[in-house]
């Protein structure tokens, strides 16, 4: 069936499969990019992450950020002074490379130009003064804590360190500093969770007027920590039943306080920046592990750290690359879209010169009869909690297959050949 789909509103040059990455020519940035670094260190291992990452050692970061600087003045070799709408840092755990931070800044500001919002994410075991202070003096004006939950019950099973009363602290501290806008990520579906939890939890965070709150299912990947030891074959979705109840609560309860959702996941109040990790049509991804896409093809960097700063000193560390056609590209900007629970039907025009209800008439069709919509004008469509829950669940069914697939593979190679999706 995924197959069938898919091929139905793909090209038929669209192989869905990644090749061992040899072509420089494609992979030039259109207008509007935003630039990803991915900070592979932690000093703890959460055993249902699925991100690359390694243990914080202070002479391996030294080698990695030097291999960032080199990676970075090789896209200026390749592209000159290119402009990025949004910097954004995740790992792992960036506040880690607090100190290296200026350093790589400084460069990015030399070689790009970066135009708009500042983003980076930790952990609230690496939150105190000092770092949020540092963090604003270098510019950064959004910020993200993977707060998870304020249940000591629910921190233990998926294997934080830390407690309710670190988390706690953490949101205090973020706020003294005075950031744009602080996200919280919260986690649903945990093994015995409860309503109850899941309540205390936004309340908590509602209480410490925290103005974009995310909040995720546990899914379980078969190459995480956990996934290994269950020896998974595919991926653990949470009870769908169980998972729709608790969704549908996040919804209600966060929209009776004030919030309205910015996509599938995240809910915000105040109007503040949006800070997201993923809705850019187009970006580039630098360090171990970054994904880039610039309409024409998707392509990563090799997931090895040792592989990808011995890679630098003499070519950019791609290891794979999927060419796009353009239907694809349509296809992927309307995945998005749907994500972030308006279709911008405007946007759309201006970006590929057609008619969306022409392109996608059939599809738009579907969700207003499924009753998927809220609201419809001229310009959006915006989707009601019954179609974000909908479009998550099939979002996940696609989107999780295809990440454990380039996932399972690169984490054992560090070069592959092929990866067929």
């Amino acid at each position: 069936m995924l197959r069938l789909i898919r091929n139905i509103l793909s090209d038929k040059s669209d192989d869905f499969t990644y090749h061992r990455f040899n072509r420089i020519n494609n992979i030039g940035l259109k207008p509007g990019s935003g630039l990803y670094i991915h900070i592979p260190f932690c000093k703890n291992s959460c055993p249902y992450c699925p991100y690359i990452k390694t243990f914080y050692n202070k002479d391996l970061a030294r080698e990695y950020k030097n291999a960032l600087l080199k990676e970075i003045s090789l896209y200026y070799d390749y592209f000159g002074k290119k402009n990025f709408t949004s910097l954004y840092f995740g790992g792992g755990t960036p506040t880690l490379m607090i100190n290296e931070m200026s350093e790589i800044l400084e460069h990015l500001h030399k070689y790009f130009n970066i135009e708009g919002d500042i983003a980076l994410e930790t952990s609230p075991d690496e939150i105190n003064k000092e770092v949020l202070t540092k963090l604003k003096h270098l510019g950064f004006n959004l910020i993200s804590i993977g707060i998870q939950s304020f249940n000591n019950s629910c921190l233990k099973k998926i294997g934080r360190n830390y407690d309710m009363n670190t988390a706690v602290k953490a949101l205090g501290e973020v706020n003294s500093v005075g950031f744009d806008s602080v996200n919280i990520d919260l986690i649903f579906a945990i093994e015995n969770q409860t309503i109850e939890d899941i309540r205390n939890d936004l309340s908590v965070a509602i209480s410490h007027n925290i103005n974009q709150i995310t909040c995720y299912p546990l899914f379980t990947f078969p190459f995480s920590e956990i996934g290994k030891i269950k020896q998974l074959k595919k991926i653990k979705l949470p009870n769908h039943l169980q998972r729709r109840k608790m969704y549908y609560f996040i919804n209600k309860f966060l929209y009776e306080n004030g919030y309205s959702r910015t996509n599938v996941w995240s809910f915000i109040k105040n109007h503040k920046n949006n800070y997201s990790s993923v809705t850019r049509d187009y970006y580039l991804g630098l360090g171990a592990s970054s994904g880039s896409y610039n309409g024409e093809i998707f392509y990563f960097n090799t997931f090895y750290v040792s592989e990808y700063i011995k890679s630098v000193n003499s070519r950019l560390p791609v290891s794979i690359a999927m060419n796009v056609s353009k239907k694809l590209e349509k296809n992927f900007w309307l995945y998005w879209q749907l994500y972030i629970t308006i279709i911008n039907k405007k946007s759309y025009k201006e970006m590929f010169r057609s008619d969306i209800k022409k392109d996608f008439g059939f599809i738009l069709k579907l969700i207003k009869i499924m009753g998927f919509i809220e609201y419809e004008d001229e310009n959006i469509i915006k989707l009601n909690t019954k179609g974000s829950h909908w479009i998550h669940l099939i979002q996940n069914y696609y989107a999780l297959e295809y990440v454990n697939k380039i996932w399972s593979v690169s984490k054992n190679n560090p070069w592959p050949d092929r990866i067929k999706l």
